[in-house]
């Protein structure tokens, strides 16, 4: 199977636009989800695996496949699935490293805020004022015809989109869809380019887009998955096959997914201890008479009087 674009003047503007499409998947799917599937409930990387599958399915098409290593040698496709799963644990501890040394950072910052902020005399800090803008030139012409017409749709992640409280099927789909473009289609695209120059500017195109793919996480999560990104895009050169990133990537989403049960299983566990905890000092706190012969009397809400237990 080769490419369905064989010749040259349409080879090229395909390969620019497949690239474009690629590099903005995350893109597209955001505008896809804000305009067409938030209202309904519908989870972002749902919205993302879908756009992930029709680029891969056009990479397909346009590149032929060497997207999903087609073109690498015998040894790689049985060696690259042993190498991703021995690479899988080296990248999670490089992501859990990434993500702790951040994390402090961004907590002592935090903690030394506020000092930050105080002025020299003590005194708080003001804050800063916000300057009005006003419309000019055209937008000027029609901000009052528009004004009360149109609407901007603003979106951001809320925590429905960012938790990942989805069935594991989800995540390793996503997991796999990704290598497919980042490092399937993209590379693909890198190695029918004749300058060497060229190449490398998809292949850290690519590697950087994986990386900011995660930023509805935070700037965190994006260095942290930095060492996937390398590793699997290292695998695929290596071996000539997508196969062990796609199972480096794989374990990595299971561990991902085993790591979120176990916090949300501890959190709803400490959240109902704490509940039986206040429910026993409620109970333990009712108030209390005594008899003229020392026995306790607790008030009965029959007929709204005290009895003797």
């Amino acid at each position: 199977m080769t490419s369905l674009i064989p010749t040259p003047e349409l080879r090229e503007p395909a390969l620019a636009a497949l690239t474009l499409c690629a590099l903005s998947c995350l893109a597209l799917a955001s505008h896809l989800h804000v305009r067409f599937f938030d209202h309904r409930g519908v989870h972002t990387l749902q919205v993302y695996a879908a756009v992930l599958a029709a680029v891969a399915g056009c990479g397909l098409l346009v590149v032929g496949p060497r997207v999903l290593g087609g073109s690498g040698v015998g040894w790689g496709l049985l060696v690259s699935p042993l190498l991703g799963a021995a690479v899988a644990p080296l990248v999670a501890a490089a992501d859990t490293l990434i993500t702790r040394r951040l994390g402090r950072r961004a907590a002592r910052s935090a903690a030394r805020g506020p000092d930050r902020g105080g002025s020299r005399g003590g005194a708080p800090a003001t804050a800063p004022r916000a300057r009005a803008t006003r419309p000019v030139g055209q937008a000027a012409r029609l901000a009052g015809a528009s004004s009360a017409t149109t609407t901007t749709q603003q979106w951001t992640p809320n925590r429905r989109d960012t938790d990942v409280a989805l069935p594991l099927g989800w995540l390793v789909a996503v997991g796999v869809l990704e290598e497919c473009v980042f490092r399937g289609t993209l590379t693909g695209v890198a190695l029918t380019e004749q300058g060497i120059a060229l190449r490398v500017l998809i292949l850290v195109a690519a590697t950087g887009a994986f990386a900011l793919s995660h930023i509805f996480f935070g700037w965190a999560q994006v260095a942290a998955k930095l060492p996937l990104s390398v590793t699997a895009l290292a695998l695929t050169l290596v071996t000539g096959s997508v196969l062990g990133a796609i199972v480096t990537h794989a374990l990595f989403n299971v561990r991902i997914w085993r790591y979120q049960n176990t916090v949300r299983g501890a959190s709803s566990s400490a959240r109902s201890t704490a509940e039986s905890a206040g429910s026993a000092r409620s109970a333990g706190s009712a108030p209390s008479t005594r008899s003229a012969g020392g026995e306790s009397r607790r008030p009965s809400r029959a007929r709204g009087r005290t009895v003797a237990p």
